[in-house]
This record gives C-alpha cells, structure tokens and sequence, in this order.
C-alpha cells in the first residue's frame, strides 16, 4: 500500500528563506533611491553641525597653537582632526535618520527600530534592523492593492500571491507551466 507523502509544517527557516527568495525576486534597490529616504533637515543638520565643529576647533587652535608648528599646519591639522572625527558620526547620524524612514515605509514601528538603532551599542542595533526588517509591501498582480510581503493571499481580491501546485503544495513561480517538484501540469501551462 502506498502511503501519500504528509505535509511537512511550515518552519520558521523555511518562511525566512521564503521571504529571502521573495526579496531577492521583487525588491530592487538603487542607492540613489536609498539615500532619498534620509530627511533633508538631518543632512542640513550634519552640515550645520559640521561647520560649527569646524569654526570652535580653529577659534581654540587660534588661542591655544601648536607650539613649534607654523599656524598655517596647526590650522590644517585641527581641520584634520576635527574631519576624521566628524565623517563617521554623520554617518552615523544620517544612518539613524535612514532606519527611521525605512522602518516607516516597510510598515514597522519606526520610532522602536530608531531607538533600538541609538540605544544598543556598537552599532549592533543597526545590525539587528537589517537583519530583522519586514519586506517592502507591493501591488497584487491582479487588483492593484497595495499588499505586505508575508500575506499568502490578496486581503481585497483573494488573488494567491504565492502560488503552490495542486498536487505537491510546494510553491511555484508564477510563470511555470508544469511543478518543478512533481511534473504536475500547473494551470497556466499551453494544452
């Protein structure tokens, strides 16, 4: 007697390997488009913030000089100094600013994430945001409406956003005309 094949439960590593597919498949990432999400005031922020860094250093380096030192090396090694120092922590400050606009658009708590990204040190925050973040939400192929990457079924047309076979339940692409698992003939497929 043949026995039928039992459905195996979903795992929690095969819905994150699900999604990793997903992603791969449906998001494309420029980084023009990326740095767009940054908001404009933090960038005039940074500037802002970086010029004044720049002013205090050379108004101290005029009182206090390098002894021994020209002032016109004093005055470029301040410069220097306050550079090296400044670049990372304004892109540090504009990756919070990125993670707060992204958390928005990937539809998760963004005022939980950026904190998370502040508070956890050494930039493990940050780390966990990416490693964490939900999929870009994208239109049914059929109605239009606006869907998360996790829903298996349009909640406006009841269109499968992941299609399986019939026969196997494994999930399919959308343009595959027989199962890639089992051979099945899927309904697409020319007579």
């Amino acid at each position: 007697m043949i026995m039928p094949e039992l459905q195996q439960p979903v795992s929690g590593m095969s819905e994150k390997m699900r999604l990793i597919r997903f992603r791969m498949n449906r998001e494309t990432f420029r980084f023009s488009d990326e740095i767009r999400l940054i908001p404009r005031w933090l960038v005039y922020l940074v500037i802002v913030l970086f010029i004044v860094a720049q002013a205090i250093a050379q108004l101290l380096n005029h009182f206090e000089p390098f002894t021994g030192v020209p002032p016109k090396w004093a005055a470029l090694a301040v410069f220097g100094i306050v550079t090296a120092a400044g670049v990372p922590i304004a892109c540090v400050l504009l990756l919070f600013g990125y993670i707060n606009r992204d958390a928005k658009r990937r539809g998760m708590h963004s005022a939980l994430w950026t904190l998370l990204a502040i508070l956890v040190p050494y930039l493990i925050g940050v780390i966990i945001y990416f490693l964490l973040r939900e999929p870009l939400p994208f239109s049914c192929p059929q109605c239009g409406a606006v869907v998360g990457a996790r829903l298996n079924y349009c909640s406006a047309c009841g269109y499968s956003l992941h299609p399986t076979c019939p026969q196997c339940k494994h999930e399919v692409r959308e343009g595959d005309h027989f199962c890639p698992h089992c051979a099945h003939r899927l309904a697409g497929a020319a007579s």
